[in-house]
């Protein structure tokens, strides 16, 4: 007879009314019991297809797990940032439904182990003891600068402050890291967990440079002029990816991420309905800091249905928890505005048609059925795409027809001599811990880099030559 499987832990959570009226971390996290009792639900499989296959940066769940029945908290911490430089966060705003959770053999008959509370629960309480230093190398004399200051960036600042190198992290955003610090919700992640992390950082010699962009204040052949004996890029996917749409320039329609760093009085959204087009994650976001802002309505508008949405499934159910409506199969025609200003959008009905290259079923019109929805807020959440100019005109790195920076994957290395690159601006917007992965690479051929200056051993990019010329 096949062993009882004990339940899933619940997460403790703020209470529903605090959530709609708070930018408040939802989410409490487990206590010391609740995550033996979540760990013990592990079945330590042979093959561990959470780290091997879920997990972009292989974390050692099984292992950390298996400390964590133990009660070895801090060493399940220690274990965990051995492969991740940012464990705390990582498990706060991973897809985990997608990632390693979804690949959790549990879960083919049960609820998956909810891996991602359990990374936070150590780290937490790693945090909370206070013993989580970074350790530093023997100072070797070579420098490295970073441009971006993203998941990737803070990876390979890590790494390189580890190997002994000195690390400086370029980014136009004033607060360290990235679109986690300067464009998520408080209630996906509190701010204080980010600016946490990047103590440690700073404390173990890692410099930021807020608010300088590229090339304005500084250029990548200036950097490579005997200032930096390496570069690596991290530049995020900051660009709204949203198609041209007529009346789009109406007052009241607006990007994503203008949206959500907007405050009250940029933007005042109580009292207003408000509609967000898209389905992914970022939509939700912006779906439930407009209940948070006192919208009258808040409807996510999506143009295939709810199984084929990309988002995650835990976000998509907080959304509706809170009072987010979503409208299916219809996508924009066009914005209507009176008086310059936005009153409604023009939809057109959608259907399913035949499943496209990813597997997804691809909307199609239904002829002659139009509809309208009012709206004051309109919110473009089509998703994020890289700047263009900057790679090709500002860094002069070989692009692909995307306009992502061409890398040898396994390296980071680019089309230019002593330059890396990884994260959104070689994958496209992705996943903050695949951005991770990326650095970690980029970190290791960084090292070897510096220690034999054998560009050729690094392995460039198949599709181009190395320069050291910008073009």
């Amino acid at each position: 007879m096949a062993p009882q499987i004990a339940p899933r832990q619940k997460m403790r959570d703020i209470s529903l009314e605090e959530r709609r009226g708070t930018l408040k971390e939802v989410h409490l996290g487990f206590n010391e019991e609740e995550a033996v009792a979540e760990a013990s639900r592990c079945l330590n499989c042979k093959v561990p297809r959470c780290s091997q296959k879920g997990c972009p940066m292989h974390n050692l769940i099984p292992q950390w797990i298996a400390l964590i029945k133990e009660r070895k908290f801090m060493e399940a911490a220690e274990l965990s940032r051995t492969t991740s430089p940012i464990p705390e966060i990582c498990s706060r705003i991973c897809p985990h439904d997608r990632l390693c959770e979804g690949n959790c053999v549990l879960g083919v008959k049960n609820e998956p182990v909810a891996i991602g509370a359990l990374e936070r629960f150590i780290n937490d309480y790693a945090f909370e003891k206070g013993d989580i230093p970074i350790p530093v190398g023997a100072k070797t004399g070579k420098k490295v600068a970073i441009i971006g200051g993203g998941p990737a960036g803070l990876a390979v600042a890590e790494q390189m402050i580890r190997k002994g190198h000195e690390a400086v992290i370029y980014d136009s955003m004033p607060l360290p890291g990235g679109l986690i610090a300067n464009g998520l919700p408080g209630f996906k992640i509190d701010p204080g967990v980010v600016q946490r992390r990047w103590k440690l950082l700073e404390k173990a010699g890692v410099k930021y440079m807020p608010e300088w962009k590229i090339p304005e204040k500084i250029t990548l052949n200036q950097m490579l002029d005997g200032l930096y004996d390496a570069v690596f890029v991290g530049v995020g996917a900051w660009v709204s990816a949203a198609p041209k749409i007529e009346g789009m320039d109406s007052k009241g329609v607006i990007a994503a991420l203008d949206y959500l760093r907007a405050t009250e009085k940029d933007l005042p959204v109580k009292g207003k309905p408000v509609l967000v087009l898209g389905g992914g994650d970022t939509a939700m976001d912006c779906a439930r800091v407009a209940v948070r802002r006192g919208a009258t309505r808040a409807i996510v508008a999506y143009r295939r249905d709810e199984a084929n949405m990309p988002g995650s499934k835990k976000e998509v159910k907080a959304a509706k928890e809170e009072g987010v409506e979503f409208n299916f199969l219809v996508s924009p025609n066009k914005f209507i505005s009176e008086g310059g200003s936005l009153k409604s959008i023009e939809f057109q009905q959608m259907e399913l048609g035949e499943p496209d290259a990813e597997g997804r079923r691809s909307p199609k019109p239904v002829p002659g059925k139009v509809l309208n929805y009012p709206a004051e807020i309109a919110v473009l959440a089509f998703g994020f795409k890289l700047d263009k100019k900057l790679v090709a005109e500002s860094l002069g790195l070989g692009a692909d027809k995307w306009g992502n920076i061409l890398i040898n994957p396994e390296t980071g290395a680019t089309t230019r001599v002593g330059v890396f690159a990884g994260g959104d601006c070689t994958n496209g917007a992705d996943l903050a811990s695949t951005a991770v992965a990326c650095g970690r690479k980029a970190a290791a051929a960084i090292d070897k880099y510096l220690s034999d200056r054998n560009w050729a051993a690094i392995g460039i990019p198949p599709e181009c030559a190395p320069t050291t010329e910008a073009k």
